[in-house]
């Protein structure tokens, strides 16, 4: 008759003095590490409040539209002064001029940031933060193109020629913030297309920019000394400016970021 015995732990197969089994975790078995994933931008309130202030903003000031822009259009490329009383500009075609430039500065502060956030991580803190601070460098961007531009039209220029080529910025950077909206909008919502918007927005960024440039060389060409005036121009007002402004957005947003 059989009996049945109980085993124990040593009795066991042994190895070199220890045992076959092992009883330590498998690092597999714990799963991977928790990530966070990033926030859509479009998903951010403060940049939701940003964009339905923008959006306002174009809706109440719609009806003014139309003659705004034909306006707009005869100052980006026209060298004739609107000189006669249906083509002054009225107080509401002044506003509509206004929520542009507003519009263009916030458009390109979600461009920029949009950009950023393809090199780094933002935040969710920051990102009402950064929104702000590139839409300011945007606006004072604008502003300090106003004064180069009243400085080199009253050192070199007669008063006449230097308010059309006034007239032809102030058009260009209207016709910007109307045709930045679009990609702005949809770069908040289409996180996998930001770099084919980005691409598009540049490309009309330096398109509106052309016909302004080229505006200014109709209004001031005269001869080849101009001609050397112009040159010098471009590198110190259009070319340089806005390569130091790019690489001290960059750093400051990296600044702002860390």
């Amino acid at each position: 008759m059989l009996r049945a015995t109980l085993s124990h732990v040593t009795d066991a197969p042994m190895e070199l003095g220890t045992q076959v089994f092992n009883t330590a975790v498998t690092p597999y078995a714990q799963g991977l590490p928790v990530e966070l994933r990033p926030e859509l931008l479009g998903y951010n309130s403060g940049i939701l409040c940003i964009v339905m202030a923008m959006i306002l903003l174009v809706v109440f000031n719609i009806r003014q539209y139309p003659k705004f822009f034909s306006a707009t259009f005869h100052d980006l490329w026209s060298l004739k002064e609107r000189n006669h009383l249906f083509d002054t500009r009225t107080v509401n075609e002044t506003r509509a001029f206004g929520v542009c430039i507003i519009l263009m500065c916030v458009c390109e502060a979600l461009l920029a940031l949009s950009a950023i956030s393809l090199r780094a991580v933002i935040p969710e803190s920051r990102l009402f933060v950064l929104t702000g601070v590139l839409a300011g460098i945007a606006a004072g961007y604008y502003l300090w193109q106003l004064v180069a531009y009243n400085f080199v039209g009253y050192v070199f220029y007669d008063r006449f020629s230097t308010s059309l080529w006034l007239r032809g910025f102030n058009a260009s950077q209207t016709l910007l913030g109307a045709l930045l909206l679009v990609p702005a909008l949809a770069v908040l919502f289409y996180p996998a297309a930001t770099e084919l918007l980005l691409i598009a927005s540049i490309s009309i960024y330096f398109c509106v920019r052309f016909i302004f440039i080229y505006k200014g060389f109709r209004i001031f060409y005269k001869n080849f000394a101009s001609l050397l005036y112009f040159i010098l121009y471009l590198c110190s007002v259009e070319i340089i400016p806005l390569i130091l402004l790019f690489n001290g957005t960059f750093s400051l947003c990296c600044n702002l970021i860390s």
